[in-house]
């Protein structure tokens, strides 16, 4: 709702009709799903709804992925990029190459994060959650302790006061 109050949404869209020659095609339903940690991994719901469903959706430009998610960021560790209440876009079908902002799923309790990853060691089976706050420690987890990667793809935030 706040993207659409501030208008930032409807001047993006004529921006980009203006300096191009075909419309921005929108997908009008990518889930919030809910929020992700920017600081320590934390547990994660996704409140026992099945896949594409959740309580608020959003719209934005279309990337092809009909799997694509959107969660709240919560914390400080990746500012000054993403801060709290940054609306990102996930892609689970967008490559991860290292240097990527994620939303990570652990498999260890479930939990989840939103950090810069890594690869690393001789058969890149380390990756490195890397924080972009400089307070915060990055942390390290073998490939094998990764549910899933899915790379950030748009942020969406409020301009303005």
């Amino acid at each position: 709702d706040a993207l659409l109050e501030s208008g930032a949404l409807h001047r993006f869209i004529e921006d980009h009709t203006r300096n191009h020659d075909e419309p921005l095609p929108l997908r009008r339903r990518i889930p919030l799903i809910n929020d992700v940690a920017a600081g320590l991994p934390r547990d994660f719901t996704d409140l026992d709804y099945p896949a594409a469903v959740a309580d608020d959706y959003l719209a934005c430009p279309d990337f092809g992925d009909a799997d694509a998610f959107a969660a709240r960021v919560i914390g400080d560790s990746m500012q000054p990029h993403y801060r709290e209440g940054y609306v990102v876009v996930f892609s689970p079908a967008a490559p991860t190459p290292s240097g990527s902002d994620c939303f990570v799923r652990l498999e260890r309790d479930a939990e989840t994060t939103f950090k810069r990853i890594y690869f690393e060691g001789e058969d890149q089976r380390l990756i490195r959650l890397q924080p972009l706050n400089e307070r915060y420690e990055p942390r390290t987890v073998d490939r094998e302790q990764v549910a899933g990667l899915y790379a950030a793809i748009y942020v969406m935030r409020r301009v303005g006061v």
